[in-house]
């Protein structure tokens, strides 16, 4: 992930650029107002703007040119932008000029296409449709087959379909978006239809993809979809290295017109190499009788990803979803560490994590769920559906059972490894003598954690970029939990809170691993 991190900061440096860039980098600026322009003008400085959009299609842009809409204004139109190509030093550049955002009310339609661009930026900008249950049928923005493609601080809200959605393409950035009211999801990365090399094999086309610093919220389902999932916050699928982080997703998913698979705060599909970090998603639901809810997921055919140092919390389904389909490729090699999940599970799994594998779906293998604080009021720190779980293991988890159930793992988990968690129902003041520990966790801990922990409202106004000061879940001396996990090695370095891990000593059970 080293490289991609590069190439995503190298990303932030385009905006930078256009920031600091009047007109752009031997480029030209073009404005627009649709109040005071004329398209008789010539459109090259604010004092003689053109009108409208449509103006753009007549002209030829060029690496370093800038389109430029009259900040306060609205445009009521769409704006499609085919095969223009900046460079590194003078990207392409789509955004507002004067105090403020301009507007692009798109009605019905489409508010922003860019197809087959490269090194294009489209920043600072509100686009509009008519919303999900009134007529549009169309995405916000649309960045289609874009190489090296920023959005930055985008609000879209509207659309049946996604705010934002990126379809094939390499090296895009999505930060600072609000991304709400949409049907089908907030931001929604796709590898689109595959390519085919020379030799026949089949490759995807959706490579380098960093989200981050951006909320979903409210996105509550698309009226169309009827056979799948919809209602998602953010949503990464058929990628090969991708980051989710600083993210937040909440309230999304609840008008789902379906029964069946539901919808996610946060997930990941069909992809590799992907991190999931610092996100916080909660409140997210499904439609009365769906399945899912879950505030993060690593579904079907996930290979080499982490998810890491993010919180869960009051999600109708499950904080941490690990499920496979009939269909999907190999799902192995991943890992969730130093994450939180607090009274997840109101509805569907009624579990901090959630293991499902349809039964003739490719095996699962390979998972590693370590340094984990479940907290849950409905009763199960891990459950298990039916399917085959080779090669998982759960260590120095802590799993905190609050309500009157007893029960901390559920389902058939006769392959799964438990070694060294911690299991404590507050509620029974202890394990109650029906649910005894038989997940051959022979080195299980039995005691009261003494975690602190936040009242059911005390959680909602925290923002992802001050979780790691969050004030609850840490270990107050004489936790039983102190110093009493296993040593794991490559464990990433840090905990939740951005304290260091050592690879040497004993560390703590749970997500806390400060002193």
């Amino acid at each position: 992930m080293n490289k991609f991190l590069v190439l995503a900061a190298l990303s932030f440096s385009l905006v930078l650029i256009a920031c600091k860039s009047p007109g752009g980098v031997d480029g030209a600026s073009y404005y627009l107002d649709p109040v005071k322009g004329n398209d008789s003008n010539d459109g090259t400085s604010p004092e003689n703007p053109w009108r409208s959009l449509e103006k753009i299609a007549t002209i030829e842009l060029k690496a370093g040119d800038r389109v430029l809409l009259r900040a306060g204004q609205v445009f009521r139109s769409s704006l499609k932008m085919n095969n223009l190509h900046g460079t590194i030093v003078a990207p392409i550049i789509l955004s507002t000029y004067g105090k403020g955002r301009a507007i692009l009310d798109s009605g019905d339609s489409l508010a922003i296409l860019a197809e087959d661009c490269s090194y294009f930026i489209c920043k600072n900008l509100i686009v509009k449709g008519s919303g999900r249950l009134a007529g549009n049928e169309a995405d916000g923005l649309l960045f289609r087959r874009v190489q090296h493609g920023v959005v930055d601080r985008v609000d879209a809200f509207g659309y049946l379909y996604s705010g934002i959605h990126v379809v094939g393409g390499s090296d895009i950035t999505i930060t600072h978006v609000y991304a709400h009211d949409n049907g089908f999801c907030g931001i929604f990365a796709e590898s689109g239809e595959p390519e085919y090399g020379v030799d026949g094999s089949k490759f995807k086309t959706l490579k380098r993809v960093y989200i981050g610093y951006s909320v979903a919220e409210n996105n509550p389902g698309c009226p169309l979809i009827t056979d799948n999932h919809s209602g998602n916050g953010i949503l990464v699928a058929g990628a090969v290295n991708g980051m989710i982080e600083y993210c937040e997703a909440m309230n999304n998913g609840w008008d789902m017109p379906r029964e069946g698979n539901g919808p996610v705060g946060i997930w990941a599909y069909m992809s590799d190499s992907i991190t999931i970090q610092h996100c916080y998603s909660h409140h997210n639901k499904t439609s009365q009788h769906g399945k899912d809810g879950g505030g993060f997921d690593f579904d079907g055919g996930m290979r080499n990803s982490i998810m890491q140092y993010n919180l869960s919390a009051f999600n109708e389904g499950a904080g941490y979803g690990i499920f496979q389909y009939a269909g999907a490729t190999e799902w192995t090699q991943n890992v969730a560490r130093y994450n939180i999940s607090f009274n997840d599970g109101s509805k569907n799994s009624h579990a901090g994590i959630f293991v499902w594998c349809d039964p003739i779906a490719q095996r699962m293998k390979n998972f590693h769920a370590y340094n984990n604080t479940i907290v849950s009021e409905y009763g199960l720190g891990v459950n298990f559906e039916p399917g085959a779980y080779e090669g998982f293991v759960f260590e120095n988890n802590i799993f905190l059972i609050t309500g009157e159930t007893d029960r901390f793992i559920d389902g058939k988990f006769s392959m799964a490894t438990f070694n060294n968690n911690l299991y404590w129902s507050s509620y029974h003041s202890g394990l109650h003598k029906s649910q005894p520990i038989q997940y051959s966790d022979a080195a299980s801990i039995q005691s009261d954690p003494k975690i602190v922990l936040p009242g059911n409202h005390e959680l909602i106004l925290i923002k992802t970029d001050s979780l790691a000061a969050l004030r609850w879940f840490d270990l107050p001396p004489g936790s039983p939990c102190l110093q009493a996990g296993i040593v794991i090695q490559n464990n990433g370095g840090f905990d939740f809170w951005s304290n260091p891990v050592s690879s040497n000593d004993n560390p703590n059970l749970g997500a806390w691993q400060g002193n």
